[in-house]
């Protein structure tokens, strides 16, 4: 168990770290990639949700592995090595008891973002199961994903279902729209099939529930939702809807209606426009003309941003007898503190 502990404790303190420190690349990639290329502010917005675990995970591996090998590898012995020290914080008045209240809390986080995993997973099968049991089979599923009608009590429409998902329309929707509204409603939902924004949508929220006490993450999470639903609003453009049947069939969900209820704490601290309307106002404005070309400012960040990974890369590697003993230390404090 104290191991498990100490793992946690560097798995959540490392991916914080990282999603702090992916917020400003992240930002200027998305705003390089301007507003007509919502796919590209999609996968950068993903990225900064899914890189900081990844990394926390392999800081994880990494601390355990080395701390397995015993006091051999201890940086206390034989004159301290430079590393980043844990050592006065265990020893100070109370430092056993601080960290083992940390050590508890991140894994109290990674159990809810594993648990935010797991139940995702399973609803979105059953419900998968549940559309395709009591659906009916509407248009061709050779052109997509399939398509199935289902007689909920509201006008709605999501895709679910995690390796082989399908569109579910109520059939209110389809009462109360044309049939060219209805054809592009089935062409934004076969986006997000295409996409995998299912399987994404999954992944971000069990990374949002792993990191809860950042910001960022909150940010992160609304922006990808807003540029992934605006990227299946481009697709269904692309493959032949019309702007104003997109608009009829957001009307028809009810997207100009406000939503009755109070915000959560994270749409009072980090503000943002509801996915609906920026997908309303993004619809209903004019084509102008020709954007400029982003490109080169682009190219220019991606090199900026090439440059600091390896910058970066260049320091851990040179300083790896340091980032191995400070991931053995924390993992060593961790340990102690919770036995």
């Amino acid at each position: 168990m104290p191991e498990l502990l100490a793992a946690a404790s560097i798995f959540v303190t490392t991916a914080g770290a990282v999603s702090l420190l992916l917020l400003l690349p992240t930002v200027g990639l998305a705003e390089t990639a301007g507003e007509d290329d919502a796919a590209g502010r999609a996968r950068a917005w993903l990225a900064a949700l899914l890189v900081p675990p990844l990394v926390g995970l392999l800081a994880a591996g990494c601390a355990l592995y080395l701390h397995s090998e015993g006091l051999v590898a201890s940086p206390h012995l034989g004159g301290q090595r430079p590393h980043l020290c844990l050592l006065p914080v265990y020893s100070s008045a109370a430092g056993a008891y601080r960290l083992s209240v940390y050590a508890w809390l991140s894994l109290a986080l990674v159990a809810v973002g594993l648990l935010r995993l797991i139940a995702g997973a399973v609803s979105s099968h059953l419900l998968r199961r549940l559309a395709v049991a009591s659906g009916a089979e509407v248009g061709n599923a050779g052109s997509g994903c399939a398509v199935y009608e289902v007689g909920l009590s509201r006008a709605t429409s999501f895709s679910v279902g995690l390796l082989r998902p399908v569109v579910v329309l109520s059939s209110p929707l389809l009462g109360a729209l044309a049939p060219e509204s209805v054809a592009a409603i089935i062409a934004h939902e076969r986006a997000h099939c295409r996409r995998r924004d299912t399987l994404a949508s999954l992944l971000a929220d069990a990374s949002t529930a792993l990191l809860l006490p950042l910001p960022t993450v909150h940010y992160y999470r609304a922006q990808w939702r807003a540029a992934s639903e605006a990227a299946a609003d481009d697709a269904a453009l692309a493959a032949g809807a019309r702007r104003e049947h997109l608009l009829d069939a957001l009307e028809a969900l009810g997207a100009t209606r406000p939503v009755a209820g109070p915000p959560s704490l994270a749409a009072l601290l980090i503000p943002t426009p509801p996915v609906t309307q920026q997908r309303l106002r993004r619809l209903m404005r004019e084509p102008g003309p020709q954007a400029h070309d982003t490109r080169p400012a682009r190219a220019l960040l991606w090199a900026i941003i090439v440059a600091i990974l390896l910058f970066g890369l260049a320091m851990v590697l040179t300083s790896t007898r340091s980032v191995q003993d400070s991931l053995f230390c924390a993992a060593e404090q961790f340990t102690r503190a919770t036995r």
